[in-house]
């Protein structure tokens, strides 16, 4: 087993759930392979539920807190929290999610035997807001397959680790996006020359329903949609490719009852599913 130490990257704010927060730590908690530290960024005051769940585990868990003394949004509290994590692996997680025992051992093992790796993601499994696992979230496994579905952006984020004086190289998380910084910062890495990879298993739960898509409003749509447009431009992608970017525009312009069933529909078309593996 590896003993290189890493740091975990999650970020929290005011109308976070306090029990989906304590779900996430303890799962830290129960990895085989231990993080060195977690840096956790109060995106802004949080509830006394939810400084009582980090601090019954700070010590465990070395939990490394950055407070801000306002809301900033994920991206900047993102890069808050980087600039203080102390090790050049940096798992990124999210405070809603769980992560499953064999994480950061499979993750850490895979950046032992391939140094050239940048970012490195991997499938996840949705859950419901109660907890019921769903689906299995599949994506593009090799560099080559991921590049070339870039634009529908086959990373997800809370399952991704990276190496921290790559992404700080290139500036971090965009802070002017709402909801987009991971989808611009996989296109900047991708120009910026860097290898991408996917595991191919679930290595976290990942907290998904009919409710996630009444959480996105038509301005966050319509960023994605021209971020992902100026990032396929940024790496020459074709014209179908940039415009392919706006296809979720079509679900936020729909009824909030039938989100969630468009989303279900346009998944079977999903070209991170089937992608060529070259």
């Amino acid at each position: 087993m590896s003993g290189r130490e890493f740091s975990v990257l999650m970020a929290t704010y005011g109308r976070d759930d306090a029990g989906h927060l304590e779900q996430a730590l303890d799962s830290l908690l129960g990895q085989s392979l231990p993080a060195s530290e977690v840096v956790l960024v109060e995106d802004g005051p949080i509830g006394d539920a939810a400084r009582a769940v980090i601090a019954d585990r700070r010590a465990a868990l070395n939990i490394q807190s950055v407070v801000m003394p306002r809301n900033v949004g994920l991206a900047s509290a993102l890069n808050a929290g980087l600039q203080r994590c102390h090790h050049e692996i940096v798992v990124r997680f999210d405070s809603d999610d769980v992560a499953l025992p064999q994480r950061f051992a499979r993750q850490i093992s895979a950046f032992d035997a391939s140094p050239e790796l940048d970012v490195m993601g991997s499938y996840a499994q949705e859950m419901d807001s109660v907890g019921a696992p769903g689906r299995i979230r599949t994506m593009p496994v090799s560099h080559g397959a991921i590049l070339a579905t870039l634009w529908a952006c086959p990373l997800i984020h809370p399952t991704v680790a990276y190496r921290r004086s790559r992404i700080l190289a290139i500036g971090g998380y965009r802070s002017d996006l709402r909801r987009s910084e991971d989808y611009d910062l996989w296109f900047r890495c991708a120009k910026a020359g860097m290898r991408f990879a996917n595991l191919p298993e679930a290595l976290i739960l990942h907290r998904f329903d009919e409710t996630s898509h009444m959480r996105h409003a038509f301005r966050d749509a319509l960023e994605r949609a021209t971020t992902g447009y100026r990032g396929a431009s940024l790496l020459g992608m074709p014209w179908w490719k940039r415009a392919a970017c706006f296809v979720p525009l079509v679900r936020a312009v729909l009824p909030l009852p039938l989100r969630h069933g468009a989303y279900r529909l346009l998944s079977r078309f999903d070209p991170r599913r089937r992608g060529p593996e070259v």
